[in-house]
């Protein structure tokens, strides 16, 4: 008898299996597929069924090699064709994939949304695309993430937002340079061209297409209108050109305009000088626009003054009050709103009153105990006899001379008299040998005077803290 172990003939071994999945009525379906050719099978390249799938039979458990059922299929899927049910699970079913297969997937949306980004958009200043290394740098430092399935062309718009939103770029969107071209007819003369011409021209700028970008034409017959446009607004200007006063048709000239060429520096320097004077013609725009706006609000502010004054002077009659009261009541309400607003201005420039009130409060909570503190030590001193004037003190400690041995300026004299340096304390006053000082700062005449610092009360001399008991003082 042979040792040799023989492997079942029946076997089928699958490999470089990926699994389509599909849940229905309860239970789960599942096809084993080759990795490289679902997608081209739901694209539509590929049609034959022995070439996307492994083995044409339907599972419950791919990786355990479980069949379906006949009678399960008829239920779920009013058949018993596997075949059918596997065109079906690979239409409808969601397909197992690896690291690396999402990997590449999320590398070539990328790569595919950082090449739209590149060819649509433009330096805001120089009118030149970015490179792609560019792109891509900008995009992960604004954190934009793309989704796998979502369509390139919007994941593209959203990336562009970003990018501006968050400034990592001067950018924007490259401009169409289109052509309106009036539809000419065997009865119009010059007239009627060049008023049709005029009322597109007007409806462009009202859509927004600035009066710079719009060229000028070659002569007053001239039936073609060439511009640079957004393109977000060529739905709008499509409208413009199937309008009744117009009557014309929409061209594309070219798709982005971008400037090209090596640079120079006669050109660097003309398109800096246009740049500024197009910044400095915005700037005067919207310095005259706040000017009218604070003329307006000064003119209502008036018309306010004017009518509380007269409604003060003139007694109104009794036939007349209702209609005058709604009057003013109109006026009033405009000229308030006028008045607020330039109040809101200025009230955010400014602290709230909540802010200074609160300010107040906790002031006058620190000055309470401060005064509370000083009169707790003044009352102290009172009862145990000590004499507050420090002046007295420093006298009678200097005619003392060194009969009194518990000051601190006897504690000097000891010290220097010993030899030794001495180091002084800033909260208790005196002068001390190094062995003295390192004592001092652990005593609890020390402590406590540290204590008294903090809530901005004098400090004690170490003959009061002598003197009292501890539970005066802690």
């Amino acid at each position: 008898m042979s040792n040799r172990i023989a492997l079942p003939s029946n076997q089928v071994r699958l490999t470089n299996v990926a699994v389509v999945r599909l849940s229905r009525g309860g239970h789960r379906f599942e096809v084993a597929c080759y990795r490289n050719k679902i997608v081209n099978y739901r694209q539509g390249t590929e049609t034959d069924l022995s070439e996307v799938l492994q083995t044409e039979r339907v599972f419950t458990n791919v990786s355990k090699g479980q069949f379906a059922n006949s009678k399960i299929l008829l239920k779920c899927f009013d058949t018993a064709d596997e075949v059918e049910v596997c065109r079906y699970i690979l239409d409808k079913g969601d397909v197992q994939v690896s690291d690396q297969e999402r990997s590449a997937q999320l590398e070539s949306t990328i790569r595919e949304v950082a090449s739209m980004v590149s060819e649509k958009c433009v330096d805001r200043v120089s009118r030149r695309p970015f490179t792609m290394a560019q792109i891509r740098n900008a995009m992960k430092a604004a954190g934009f993430m793309v989704h796998p399935t979502r369509n390139v062309k919007q994941q593209f718009l959203d990336c562009v937002k970003l990018l501006q939103k968050k400034e990592v770029l001067n950018i924007e969107r490259a401009k169409m340079q289109l052509a309106l071209v009036l539809l000419s007819n065997d009865d119009d003369d010059s007239e009627d061209v060049l008023e049709r011409r005029n009322n597109a021209i007007n409806l462009l700028m009202e859509e927004g297409v600035a009066r710079s970008n719009i060229l000028p034409p070659n002569n007053d017959n001239d039936t073609r209108i060439i511009f640079h446009s957004d393109p977000s607004l060529y739905r709008k200007v499509e409208g413009i050109a199937r309008d009744s006063s117009v009557q014309g048709r929409l061209e594309i000239i070219q798709q982005c305009v971008t400037e090209e060429g090596d640079v120079t520096l006669g050109s660097e320097l003309e398109r800096r000088a246009q740049h500024q004077q197009q910044r400095d013609a915005d700037e005067e725009e919207a310095r005259n626009k706040s000017l009218i706006g604070d003329n307006n609000v000064q003119s209502l502010s008036n018309q306010l003054q004017s009518n509380l004054t007269l409604n003060e002077d003139a007694p109104l009659s009794d036939n007349d009050n209702g209609e005058d009261e709604d009057n003013n009541y109109n006026s009033h309400n405009t000229a308030k709103k006028a008045v607020n607003s330039r109040k809101a201005q200025k009230a955010a420039q400014k602290k709230s009153k909540k802010a200074k009130r609160r300010e107040k409060e906790e002031q006058a909570e620190r000055d309470q105990r401060i005064a509370a503190e000083k009169t707790r030590q003044k009352e102290r001193a009172e009862r145990l006899g000590i004499v507050e004037n420090n002046n007295t003190n420093s006298n009678n400690a200097a005619s003392s001379g060194s009969g009194d041995n518990g000051t601190s300026e006897n504690k000097a004299e000891s010290g220097r008299s010993g030899g030794g340096d001495t180091k002084p304390c800033n909260t208790c006053g005196g002068a001390f040998t190094p062995g003295e000082y390192r004592s001092h700062f652990r005593s609890d005449w020390h402590r406590y005077n540290v204590k008294l610092k903090m809530k901005g009360v004098g400090a004690v001399s170490e003959k009061e803290f002598m003197i009292c008991d501890s539970d005066a003082f802690f």
